[in-house]
């Protein structure tokens, strides 16, 4: 039986703006999911064009039966660390938006530094510690998917490019060797623009030698920051080569690497395909569907996920209560980290409201639950802090976290809105 304990308990909604996708119908299951980790500096809708870059490319190389086992995902991670606090620091201080034309120029040693850059320069080098560069809630969403996906049997090969390279080798830390390590060799990375001095698991890597922010950094990394290894040096050059390139620091993704007829995208793809085919199956523990809820948490040993379906029905951890009338909750965990997965299939599900929940159930101090919501295409992470656990009080009445709004039909396609509860 599961123990009873006070709580109280306080609920944090992340990415607030309502997210939706339209005319979303069921397909096929997938063998392998593809995502990219963006870099530095990059919008959220930047980084989904480079994700639909990749996919594109992909489509073109891949045979039909080879592209139609591929899914594509994004690890999005907002810019953490020194330069894009180095950047924002500076457009204060010089109280201009044009600092950006100059800024890879200072860093990289194309121009001249200005005392006031020295100056800002010197000042949060006495103070920045690198292990900030990877932020722990961005990261902690990685996880999950990559997670989700090799628990549904499926192989994630990452395609991690500048500063998403510090946040996919991290992951790669956590799932082999971290306190829950996953046991099949699942999971690749193919780097690209690569900050790092390592890509984990030893993958393959590509950087330009007209790279100028990789060249700020190994330059940054021998003055001001002597005691960290430089990045991995470049091994590849696209100059007199036929591509079209237009990105004149020689470090973006879709303008630079990805260039039609460049070296670089003639390497990179046929990395990602001997990668991708080189990790193994891993064994399928939870199911896909269209609707997948996952919830981890960390070294406390019970948090519980709930769902209320459209039709009422209540799903949590109750033997009796785990088969809903259109989704299941095929993974229930009580000996820490998570996850617990809730699914939905294309043939069970419901149009209306599901309301998703979290209860601290047992545990002796704070926590913090993450949860991922999967709807169609739209995607959304949620973390919850947990300041005491309250037993099977609170399986009656949890924390809610979002709602999934269903709507349409499996012949003009259905809509999704995953909306945060406050």
């Amino acid at each position: 039986m599961k123990r009873t304990i006070g709580v109280l308990c306080l609920l944090l909604v992340l990415f607030a703006p309502n997210v939706s996708s339209a005319d979303i119908f069921c397909r096929e299951e997938t063998s392998t999911v593809v995502v990219f980790g963006n870099g530095i500096l990059n919008t959220q809708d930047e980084a989904t064009s480079s994700r639909e870059t990749l996919e594109r490319i992909l489509r073109m190389t891949l045979s039909p039966d080879e592209f139609n086992n591929l899914e594509f995902d994004l690890a999005y991670n907002k810019s953490y660390g020194f330069f894009a606090d180095l950047y924002e620091s500076l457009k204060q201080r010089l109280s201009t938006d044009n600092v950006v034309v100059s800024f890879w120029r200072w860093l990289g040693g194309r121009e001249e530094v200005p005392d006031a850059v020295r100056e800002e320069l010197l000042k949060m080098a006495t103070r920045f510690d690198f292990s900030t560069m990877v932020g722990d809630a961005d990261l902690a969403n990685h996880l999950i998917l990559y997670r989700t996906s090799i628990l549904a049997g499926k192989k994630v090969l990452v395609v991690s490019h500048s500063q998403g390279n510090f946040f996919v080798n991290a992951a790669y830390q956590i799932l082999y060797s971290g306190p829950d390590p996953i046991q099949s060799r699942s999971f690749g990375i193919v780097s690209v623009a690569n900050p790092a001095s390592f890509v984990g698991g030893n993958g393959p890597y590509t950087t330009l030698v007209e790279d100028g922010v990789i060249a700020a950094i190994a330059l940054a990394s021998l003055t001001a920051f002597p005691a960290v290894l430089p990045p991995l040096p470049p091994n590849l050059s696209n100059i007199f080569s036929n591509a079209t390139t237009s990105d004149w620091r020689g470090h973006n993704f879709v303008l630079e690497y990805m260039a039609g007829d460049s070296r670089s995208v003639a390497k990179i793809v046929p990395d990602i395909i001997d990668t991708m085919n080189g990790l193994e199956q891993p064994m399928q523990i939870v199911q896909d569907g269209i609707i997948t809820i996952t919830l981890t948490w960390g070294a406390e040993p019970d948090v519980d996920l709930h769902v209320f379906e459209p039709n009422g029905f209540h799903v949590y951890w109750p033997q009796r209560q785990r088969q809903g009338v259109s989704g299941y909750l095929d993974l229930d965990d009580v000996t820490s980290y998570g996850p617990e997965h809730y699914y939905v299939s294309c043939s069970t599900l419901e149009t209306g409201t599901y309301r998703i929940g979290v209860n601290y159930f047992y545990g002796l101090g704070p926590e913090t639950a993450h949860v991922q919501i999967e709807a169609g295409t739209s995607v959304r992470n949620f973390t919850i802090p947990l300041s005491s656990s309250i037993g099977s009080a609170g399986d009656a009445m949890p924390i809610p976290v979002a709602d999934v709004a269903v709507s349409g039909n499996s012949e003009t396609g259905f809509q999704f809105n995953v909306l945060g509860v406050q």
